[in-house]
Order: structure tokens, then C-alpha cells, then sequence
């Protein structure tokens, strides 16, 4: 008899428990009811395509939800409600969209793809060429979802097709970046050179404390460069070739072609070293410093060309300043220790 009241009571709970599942999945399926009420108009209104097809995807899982519950299937029931619900939401996301503004992203991709490509074929590195070739794909699946109206795809995957672009430069400006800098530090032990053959038959004190200011901070560029901190050591360097050009500068008794040419060539080569990495880093501050400059120097040439020197070395130090300032901006960083 004991046991026999122990078993039905378990059975009676079993009933409870299964009653309130029941009641918990009818819920939901409710709550999913109500969700797809209120996005149908917003649906309708918008004659997106793709908001469409993702409503009537979630209608057809509700459907099935119901049916399963019907049937006492109540685990299906709640997974095809929630995927119902999921769909709907898409659809109300999709509704919101604006086709122009997709296009316009998807355009600016492809845009940024045409610059940052180059610099990543140059640098040939393994992990940068992996995460180029998910930029890619996702890219040529945007613009296929863009053809066909899809929309909410197309955003998405153009979306993450930047961001894997703009990681792959990321990897190759890490690599390039220091060895731009070791580039820089070279030239500036050859500029030390050439100023000490130049100078060295000067007698001006002026110039020669300059001379050795740069030596000095060419010195720091290279202990900084050693420490692993390559921005520390771009800026050491181009204050030290800074300071080169005051030397020559203060070892003549005015401005020379030579001093002018020297300065010209100075810019002539930040610029050619700078440009593609400046204009495909995204910033637009160190994009406009890059035009600035080049405008500057544009300017210094015409004013070299009719031989008057005093304003032309001043645009190149305008240039200059300029320059250093944006190839500054995009080596934001020293590497980790």
C-alpha cells in the first residue's frame, strides 16, 4: 500500500512537471505570436526583398512550432519558436535598412580593398595574406548579395570583409612599419656622413654643435630602435636629419641650390616611402597633413625652379613638418616588448 501511494505521487508530479512545460512553451510561442504581429506591417511597408523572404522563413518556423506543440513535442516546439523569433527580428533589421546606404558601404570596400591590396601582395606575409583572402571572399559575397537585393547580407559581409582588410594591413604595417624605420635610420647615418665630408672644412661653431646634436639623437634613434620601440626611434631620426639640414644651413653665409636641393630631396623621399602607407591607413588627419605637404613641396619646387631660394627652403620646412606629422600618426605604436 506504501508503495503504492509513493508511485502515484511521483506520477502526479510527473503531470505537474509536464504541465508546466507545457505552459512555459506556450508561452513563448505566444511571445513569438506577438513578435511577428508587429513586425508584419513594418515588413509590408518597407517592400525590402530580403525583409520578405526573412518574415515569411519565420512565419513557416512558427507554423512548424505549433504543430509541434500540438503533437506534445514541446522541446522542438521552443527550439522553432526561438528560431522564428530570431527571423523575425531579421526581418524587422532588413525592413530598416537603406538599399543606398549598403551600396554606398559596399562601395567604399571595394574602394579600400583597390588601395590596401597593393601594399599587401608587396609584403607577401602568411597571416596577412590569410586574413586578405577572408576579406575577399566576404567582399565577392556582399557584392553578390548587393545584386540580388539582399541587403542585410551584403552590409554584413561587406562589413566584415573591411575589418579583415583592415587587420591584414594591420599585420603588414607591423612588419614594414619597423623595417620603413630601419630604412629611415639608415638614410639618416648617410646623411651624418655626407654633412661631416661637408662640413668638415667649415669653421662655423653653429654648425658643428648642430652637427653633433644629431649625431646625438641619430645615437638615441638607434639605442630606441634596438629597444624594440620603432616610433620612439622614427621620431629620434627625423629630428637628428632636421637638425643635419640647420647645420648645412648655419655652416653657409646664405641659402644655397645645393642646401635647397637637399631639402627638396629630403621631402621627395618621405613622400615616396609614406604616401601609399599614409593614404591606406584610413586616417583621414594624417591623409590631408600628406596632402598638405605635398602641397608645400609643390609649391617649393615652382619657387626652386625660378630660383628664388630663401622661400623655397621655407616651404620645404613647411612640407616637412607637415610629413613628419602624418608619417607619425599612422606609426601610432611601438611593437611590443
Amino acid at each position: 500500500m506504501k508503495r503504492l501511494i509513493v508511485v502515484s505521487l511521483l506520477l502526479l508530479i510527473g503531470v505537474a512537471v509536464a504541465q508546466t512545460e507545457r505552459e512555459r512553451v506556450r508561452a513563448e510561442l505566444v511571445k513569438t505570436d506577438g513578435l511577428l504581429a508587429e513586425v508584419k506591417p513594418i515588413v509590408e511597408g518597407a517592400r525590402i526583398e530580403e525583409a520578405r523572404q526573412l518574415f515569411t522563413w519565420a512565419v513557416s518556423l512558427q507554423q512548424s512550432a505549433w504543430s509541434s506543440f500540438q503533437r506534445r513535442l514541446h522541446g522542438r516546439a521552443r527550439d522553432l519558436t526561438l528560431r522564428a523569433r530570431e527571423r523575425a527580428r531579421q526581418a524587422k533589421l532588413a525592413a530598416g535598412i537603406n538599399p543606398d546606404k549598403v551600396r554606398e558601404e559596399v562601395r567604399r570596400t571595394r574602394d579600400a580593398e583597390a588601395e590596401f591590396g597593393p601594399i599587401i601582395a608587396r609584403a607577401n606575409d602568411p597571416r596577412a595574406n590569410e586574413l586578405w583572402k577572408m576579406a575577399q571572399t566576404e567582399q565577392r559575397t556582399a557584392e553578390d548579395h548587393l545584386a540580388a537585393g539582399r541587403y542585410g547580407y551584403a552590409l554584413k559581409f561587406t562589413m566584415a570583409a573591411r575589418e579583415h582588410g583592415k587587420a591584414a594591413l594591420a599585420v603588414v604595417r607591423g612588419r614594414v612599419g619597423i623595417e620603413r624605420v630601419k630604412k629611415e635610420l639608415d638614410r639618416t647615418d648617410a646623411l651624418i656622413e655626407k654633412a661631416r665630408a661637408r662640413l668638415g672644412q667649415v669653421a662655423d661653431k653653429r654648425a658643428t654643435e648642430v652637427l653633433n646634436k644629431a649625431v646625438e639623437l641619430q645615437r638615441q634613434a638607434r639605442q630606441a630602435f634596438t629597444e624594440n620601440r620603432p616610433l620612439a626611434a622614427l621620431r629620434l631620426t627625423l629630428a637628428a636629419r632636421d637638425l643635419l639640414l640647420r647645420a648645412w644651413e648655419a655652416g653657409r653665409a646664405g641659402v644655397t641650390s645645393e642646401l635647397v636641393e637637399q631639402a627638396l630631396a629630403e621631402n621627395d623621399g618621405l613622400i615616396s616611402e609614406w604616401a601609399g602607407e599614409i593614404r591606406a591607413s584610413g586616417n583621414a588627419s594624417a591623409a590631408k597633413l600628406l596632402e598638405q605637404g605635398i602641397k608645400h613641396q609643390e609649391t617649393a619646387r615652382e619657387l626652386f625652379g625660378q630660383q628664388r631660394l630663401k622661400p623655397a627652403l621655407a616651404e620645404c620646412h613647411t612640407a616637412r613638418r607637415l610629413l613628419k606629422r602624418a608619417v607619425e600618426m599612422v606609426q601610432t605604436q611601438d611593437a611590443p616588448r
